[in-house]
C-alpha cells in the first residue's frame, strides 16, 4: 500500500509539472497533450481552464471563430475606441450639424435619414457590424436614389463616430454595401396644358408659390422660407440664401419674363414669407388643385418640370445645375431629352390672364 501511495504521489507531481510520460497515452494523444501546454505555458492558464473556456467560447459563437470574434472585439472594443450608444451619437451628430450652421433641411434629413437607424440598433456603435447596416439598408426597401441618400449620410455619420474615438478607424461599417445605379423611378413632370388648368384651378393663396415652383425650380422646404425680400434683394433673381437651401450654398435663379408677371399680380396681405402657412395646408391644397382639374399629383412634380423645359431651352446642363442647387451629373444623368424646345417654350409662356397675350390661353380668374 505505501509503494502505491508514492508511486500516485509520484505521478500526481509529474502531471502538476506537465510532464508527459506520467499520463498513460497513446503516441499521437501525448504529442498533442505536449503542444497543449506548450501553447499555454506563457498565459499561466491551466490547461482544463483554457479547454472549458474555448468550449463555452465556441458554444456561445454558434459555429463562428474564437479568433475572428476576438480581431472584432480588438477592432471595435479596445484601442482607444469607448463605448457611445447609437441614439446618444446620432444626438451629437446633429448637435454638431447646428453648431456648424447646417441648413435645417439638412438637419431635417438628418433625423429622418439616421433617426430610424437609431431605433433600430439600441446598442454602442462599437458593436455595430457590417452586416448589421447592410440587413438594415436592405429592410428599408427604398428606391435607388433614396437608398444612396440613406448610404451617404450612414458614411458622413460613421466618419463623425471615428473622429469622436467610438468607432476604430480599422472599421468599414459599409464594406457589404454597394451604392445603386439609376434613379429607382422615372422622373414626372406635367405638360404645360397639365400646368395651365392646375394654375387655373388653384386657389390665390397658393397659385404664387405654385409658380415660383414651376418657373423657378425652387425645393418645397426651400419655398416654405422664402421672404418676398428673397425675390426682390437682387433684382431679376431670386437669392436662396445658405440657409435656406437643402445644400447650405446660396444660389441665384433668374425670374423668367413669365414668373416676373405672376409675381406682379401676386397678393402680399402684409405677410412676410411667401407661403406664411404650415407646410400641411400647402400640401392640402396642392392636391386640391390637382383634384379639381383630374390627375394625381406628381411628386416633386413642378421641380422636376423646370429642370427638364430650363434645360430643353437652355441646352446648358451647368447653368440649370447651378439655377437647381443640383450637380451637373445629376441634370446629365436624369433630365436630358424629357421635353422639346418648342415644349419649354411653350412652358416659359404660361401667363396670369392679366398679362397674356393674344396667342397665350389664358385663365380664369
Amino acid at each position: 500500500m505505501g509503494d502505491a501511495k508514492e508511486e500516485a504521489t509520484a505521478k500526481a507531481a509529474q502531471l502538476a509539472r506537465g510532464d508527459v510520460d506520467a499520463v498513460q497515452l497513446t503516441g499521437r494523444d501525448r504529442l498533442t497533450y505536449g503542444r497543449a501546454l506548450e501553447a499555454i505555458k506563457s498565459t499561466g492558464v491551466t490547461l482544463d481552464v483554457a479547454a472549458n473556456e474555448y468550449a463555452q467560447a465556441t458554444k456561445t459563437l454558434a459555429g463562428h471563430s474564437l479568433l475572428d470574434a476576438v480581431n472584432f472585439y480588438m477592432r471595435h472594443g479596445v484601442n482607444g475606441v469607448s463605448g457611445r450608444m447609437v441614439a446618444d451619437a446620432v444626438g451629437d451628430f446633429r448637435q454638431a450639424k447646428i453648431v456648424a450652421g447646417r441648413s435645417a433641411v439638412y438637419l431635417k434629413d438628418i433625423r429622418y435619414r439616421l433617426g430610424g437607424f437609431a431605433k433600430a440598433f439600441n446598442l454602442e456603435v462599437r458593436e455595430l457590424a457590417a452586416q448589421d447596416v447592410a440587413d438594415y439598408l436592405e429592410e428599408l426597401k427604398l428606391h435607388s436614389r433614396s437608398f444612396n441618400n440613406h448610404l451617404s449620410m450612414l458614411r458622413t455619420f460613421f466618419r463623425f463616430c471615428q473622429a469622436r474615438g467610438w468607432l476604430s478607424t480599422h472599421v468599414n461599417l459599409l464594406s457589404r454595401v454597394e451604392r445603386r445605379s439609376g434613379s429607382g423611378s422615372e422622373i414626372e413632370i406635367l405638360t404645360p396644358e397639365e400646368l395651365r388648368r392646375l394654375l387655373a384651378a388653384a386657389s390665390s393663396r397658393i397659385v404664387t408659390c405654385l409658380a415660383v415652383q414651376a418657373f423657378a425650380g425652387v425645393r418645397t422646404e426651400e419655398l416654405f422660407r422664402l421672404t418676398w425680400r428673397d425675390l426682390e434683394r437682387r433684382p431679376g433673381n431670386i437669392e436662396i440664401r445658405a440657409k435656406q437651401a437643402k445644400t447650405a450654398s446660396r444660389r441665384l435663379i433668374p425670374i423668367s419674363e413669365n414668373l416676373a408677371a405672376w409675381l406682379r399680380v401676386a397678393p402680399r396681405n402684409g405677410d412676410e414669407r411667401l407661403w406664411p402657412r404650415s407646410s400641411n395646408r400647402y400640401f392640402a391644397d396642392q392636391k386640391s388643385a390637382a383634384a379639381k382639374v383630374g390627375f394625381a399629383w406628381k411628386a416633386n412634380g413642378l421641380r422636376h418640370s423646370f429642370i427638364s423645359y430650363r434645360l430643353a431651352k437652355t441646352k446648358d446642363i451647368a447653368a440649370v445645375a447651378l439655377e437647381a442647387g443640383n450637380s451637373s451629373r445629376m441634370i446629365f444623368a436624369h433630365y436630358r431629352e424629357l421635353c422639346t424646345e418648342s415644349e419649354a417654350a411653350e412652358w416659359f409662356g404660361i401667363v396670369p390672364a392679366s398679362d397674356a397675350a393674344d396667342n397665350v390661353v389664358r385663365f380664369g380668374s
